[in-house]
Formats: structure tokens, sequence, C-alpha cells
């Protein structure tokens, strides 16, 4: 009886670790089918981002302003870091600006990278330039196969602790408003997070003013746009702006701002 039982006793052992086995196998298979599902999601969302993204870039020109409808009351303050501010109204300054024939000015795109506070609300707190007028057609041609400027962007913001929130373009010298075809842009962002948002720059009405951008969000319901309210996350004079952002300006360019006087 001793034996067998110590048998019965090896048996049930070597049971209880082949399904032990088995069951960190499954688990493993499963996590890593999981995991590669989100990676094709992602994929996915972000070749649906750069087809909008090409296709706003490829047209390129003044479009008819769409619809507009009232802010819901329930929409909340969304709070912009000068971060942000200072990388989106560089990168449409960049190219457009007073050292370009106006005949040749362009728009820019970018994403937007935030976070939520415990009560919801939404800080943008990075902006990632991507593209500007045709160019961003080379790009993304030559990059079809590898890491385009979006998923650097995504991981980039999840390096910080931060997710994409919404996209940028500029309207240079022809103001802040939603076209028929930004409208759908973001409608399409809208479907993969609803608060999605849209920043639409124009540089030059940073004037000391006004901060030269506004935030918009679709409702999909009726195919109209409205605007969101927004504040600076610092304690910022708007009139310092103009000045902050032409001191950024010969960077961005890559000029020296500065250099000692024994240097050429």
């Amino acid at each position: 009886m001793s034996e067998n039982s110590g048998r019965d006793s090896i048996k049930e052992s070597l049971k209880k670790k082949v399904k032990e086995q088995l069951k960190e196998e499954l688990k493993q298979e499963l996590l890593d089918e999981i995991y590669q599902e989100l990676l094709e999601e992602e994929s996915q969302f972000t070749e649906e981002i750069s087809g909008l993204i090409k296709s706003k870039m490829r047209k390129g020109q003044k479009s008819e302003r769409a619809e507009t409808t009232s802010t819901p009351k329930e929409e909340s303050k969304i709070k912009v870091s000068i971060k942000a501010l200072l990388k989106v109204s560089t990168h449409a300054l960049k190219y457009a600006n007073e050292n370009i024939p106006k005949e040749e000015w362009v728009e820019v795109i970018g994403l937007l990278a935030g976070k939520l506070n415990k009560n919801k609300m939404l800080s943008i707190e990075n902006a990632y330039p991507i593209g500007h007028g045709d160019a961003i057609h080379v790009q993304m041609n030559e990059q079809r196969n590898t890491k385009t400027g979006y998923l650097k962007a995504y991981e980039e913001s999840r390096k910080s602790n931060l997710f994409i929130c919404g996209w940028y373009h500029s309207h240079p010298n022809y103001g802040c408003f939603m076209s028929d075809e930004d409208l759908y842009t973001q409608s399409e962002y809208q479907k993969h997070w609803k608060n999605a948002i849209a920043l639409v720059i124009d540089p030059y009405q940073i004037d000391g003013t006004s901060y030269g951008f506004k935030i918009f969000r679709a409702d999909l319901n009726s195919g109209k746009w409205y605007s969101i309210p927004f504040e600076l996350k610092e304690n910022l004079d708007v009139a310092v702006i103009p000045k902050l952002v032409n001191f950024i300006n010969p960077i961005v360019d890559g000029h020296a701002i500065f250099l000692e006087y024994d240097e050429e």
C-alpha cells in the first residue's frame, strides 16, 4: 500500500507540475496574442491618422469655414502648457514668416499630448511637429515601412506618461476656425477618443493681446464644430508671448541666439 501510495503521490505531483506549466504557456500565448492585437490596433490607428493628415497637407489651401454650434455647458476648460504653446507657435512661424514670400507660406501640422487630472480635466503638456505643406508626402513615402513621425510621437508621449489627445495645424494669417475638411479630420480623431481636440493657430494673431490659437471639438451628431475654453497652465502674461516666440525662432531655424564676443 505504501509503495502504491508513493507512486500515486508522484503521479499527482507530476500532473500538477504539467498543469501549471501548461497554464503558464497558455497564459503567455494569450498575453502575446493580446499584445499583438494592441500593436495592430495602434498601427491601424496611426495609419488612419497619417492618411488624414496627408490629405490635409496635400490640399494646402485656404478652406471654407464649416458650420459652428454653441459650446455645450458641460465642457471643461482645458489647460495648455507654455511648452506646448511655444512649440506650436514656432513651428507655425517657421514656414510662414516675414522672411518668406507670402505666396510661399504653408500650413504646418502636428500632434498634441496631454494628461487628465483627478477631475478628468485635460492638460495639453507637449506638441509634436509632424510636417508642413507637401513635404510630408515625401517623408511618408520614404518611411513607409519604418518608424514614422507619428509612431515616434506616440513613443515619446508614453515615455512621459502622456497620451495623444488631439492634433494641431496652422492657418497663417487667415484666422482660427475649422473648415469642412478639418471637421472631417477631427471627427475621425473623436471616433478613437470622444474628447480629442483640434488646436488651430494663426501665428500672426500672437500680438500681445491674443495667444493666437483656439481649441475646437466636433459635434458628431450635427456635423458642426464648437470652441473649447482654455487657459495657460503656468502664470504668464499674454503680452510677453510675442517676445518669447521671437527669442526662440532663431533656435528653430538652427541659429545661435547669441555668441561670445570672441566667437565668429
